[in-house]
């Protein structure tokens, strides 16, 4: 099969190759990859070299069954599905805490072989059947919105609440979707990019703000608000303290960017305003399942956030070009349009 394998460089670059078809394991099914999203982790990993040679990312996805290990029910073949990227033992102490990213069990795209290729290789229990009179590739954006679903939950919002989202890449985009789904009336996005300013203000922003212009604290200040959350999904160094800074009384800011730097907080307000700075990595099983259901019944319309859809000969160029986007928000690569030869 044709598959986008990491170079292993330092400078980072990916490469497509012919690589072996998968071949499923005990408790195991095949997937033809119909779609898988560019997430930023990945654009960053290779751009880093973080990522080993010959390593197939890509965790954002949908597909078909077409083969099933012996001990898997025969019947699932041909069945469209989205798949849940992480596994999780069930019964660590990570997975029991609800964190199964941290499980030792490999997740798909991250830990072991990924969707940007062909065909990929998951455990059946990761699966979630989708209706067939949904688009397969809609179901791709279900993992980012699940990583949105459980921000929003530590968010601990209320309908009522003003809500900040700082930084408007596909996290932040997915999470006013989730804001919106959990009945936040006042969303204000914060983001730098053109192009997913007006992405945001269409998905359900009510303000929408240009950094390089304005910063949040100027805007709360000028509209006399305090945030009951804000969710920081820039990884920008200031976006911590100015998220603390115009938090309210029992305010949450919720970390969901990956950031690599350290940044000052301020203690006092975190005891004498009963504040919360907490992190949110991915999800659990249960947000993931939410998102699924959330897209195929029309709640969340994700699959407008897509600005490019390209094969798998395209896919390394879009990981190069989404290291400095523009008016870029979401690209997905569709493995079975790769008929031409490399």
């Amino acid at each position: 099969m044709k598959a986008v394998v990491c170079t292993g460089t330092a400078d980072g670059g990916t490469s497509v190759v012919d690589v072996p078809d998968p071949v499923p394991a005990a408790g195991e099914v095949v997937v033809e990859v119909e779609a898988c999203g560019l997430c930023g982790s990945d654009v960053h990993a290779v751009e880093h070299g973080q990522v080993g040679e010959g390593q197939i990312l890509g965790h954002e996805l949908s597909g078909r069954v077409v083969e099933v290990a012996r001990d898997v029910d025969a019947g699932l073949v041909g069945t469209a599905v989205a798949v849940n990227p992480i596994g999780g033992c069930g019964r660590c102490a990570a997975c029991v805490r609800g964190l199964p990213f941290r499980c030792s069990t490999p997740n798909v795209g991250i830990t072991r072989p990924g969707a940007f290729a062909q065909y990929v290789a998951a455990p059946a229990a990761q699966l979630v059947p989708v209706p067939g009179d949904v688009p397969l590739e809609w179901v791709a954006d279900a993992e980012p919105l699940a990583v949105a679903l459980a921000a929003v939950d530590l968010a601990r919002v209320r309908p009522g609440d003003a809500v900040l989202v700082y930084g408007v890449g596909p996290i932040g985009l997915n999470v006013i979707v989730a804001l919106q789904l959990a009945g936040v009336e006042r969303i204000v996005a914060a983001g730098r990019s053109p192009g997913r300013r007006a992405a945001a203000a269409a998905v359900g922003a009510t303000d929408v703000i240009d950094t390089r212009e304005v910063s949040v604290r100027e805007h709360a200040r000028a509209e006399g608000l305090s945030y009951a959350a804000v969710l920081e999904c820039s990884a920008a160094p200031s976006a911590v303290p100015d998220a603390m800074a115009v938090l309210g009384p029992g305010g949450v800011c919720v970390v969901v960017a990956l950031a690599p730097h350290e940044v000052p907080v301020a203690l006092f307000p975190l005891l004498s305003e009963g504040q919360a700075l907490v992190g949110s990595c991915a999800f659990d099983t249960h947000h993931y399942r939410a998102a699924v259901d959330h897209i195929v019944t029309g709640r969340a319309g994700t699959h407008t956030l897509v600005s490019e859809e390209v094969d798998l000969v395209s896919t390394p160029d879009a990981l190069q070009r989404l290291r400095t986007p523009g008016e870029l928000v979401r690209i997905l690569t569709r493995p079975q349009w790769a008929a031409v030869p490399v």
